[in-house]
C-alpha cells in the first residue's frame, strides 16, 4: 500500500509542481500570454455572432461553464495576478472573461470564431490577434479568451474548455508554449 501511494505521489507531483511554476512565471516573467478557451457552452450556432451584443442565436455558457469561469478567475485572484484581457466578441468568450476577470477586456470583431475552411478569415483573425497580443504584452500577462480553432491556429496546441495554455510571445508575435494549467 505504501509503495502504491509513493508511486501515485511520484506520478502526480510533477503536474502540481508544473502548475506552481507556471503560476509563478505569470506573476514574475514579462511577455507571457495565457490562451484560454471559453468555458463550457451549449445551444445556439457556434459560428453565429450577434454584433448588437444581445447574443441572439449564439452559443451561451452553461451553469457549469459559468462556475468554471469563476473558478479560473478565483485562481488568478488568489495568486494576485491581474492580467490584461483580450477576448473574442462572441458572447461565450465575453461572458467567460467577464465572470473570470470582472470585465470583457479588449475585443475586436476579427477575433470571433473562425471556420477552418475559411482561409481568408483565418488570415485576418491571425493578423489581428497577433497585433493585439504583441501590443499588450509586457510586464503583466495577457489572457486571450478565444475559441478552439482560433487558439489551435496561433499555438498548434489543442485545449479543452477553460484550459490555460501559457506561452511566451516575442515582439514579432511568435508563440512559444511553455505549459498548460488545468483549473478543475
Amino acid at each position: 500500500m505504501a509503495v502504491t501511494r509513493f508511486l501515485l505521489f511520484v506520478l502526480l507531483a510533477p503536474n502540481v509542481w508544473g502548475d506552481d511554476a507556471l503560476w509563478q512565471a505569470l506573476k514574475t516573467e514579462p511577455n507571457l500570454v495565457v490562451f484560454m478557451r471559453h468555458a463550457q457552452p451549449a445551444g445556439g450556432d457556434p459560428l453565429k455572432w450577434d454584433q448588437s451584443g444581445n447574443c441572439e442565436g449564439e452559443s451561451m455558457l452553461t451553469l457549469d461553464g459559468k462556475a468554471h469561469a469563476k473558478r479560473i478567475g478565483d485562481a488568478f485572484s488568489a495568486r494576485g495576478i491581474k492580467p490584461i484581457v483580450i477576448s473574442s466578441p462572441m458572447c461565450r468568450c465575453r461572458d467567460t472573461a467577464e465572470i473570470a476577470f470582472g470585465h470583457g477586456g479588449v475585443t475586436d470583431g476579427e477575433l470571433r470564431e473562425v471556420a477552418s475552411a475559411d482561409s481568408a478569415r483565418m488570415k485576418s483573425f491571425e493578423g489581428r490577434a497577433v497585433e493585439l497580443i504583441t501590443t499588450h504584452r509586457g510586464s503583466m500577462p495577457v489572457v486571450f479568451v478565444s475559441h478552439r480553432p482560433n487558439i489551435d491556429l496561433l499555438t498548434m496546441e489543442l485545449i479543452e474548455s477553460g484550459d490555460l495554455l501559457v506561452a511566451r510571445v516575442n515582439k514579432n508575435g511568435e508563440v512559444l508554449v511553455v505549459g498548460k494549467i488545468r483549473v478543475p
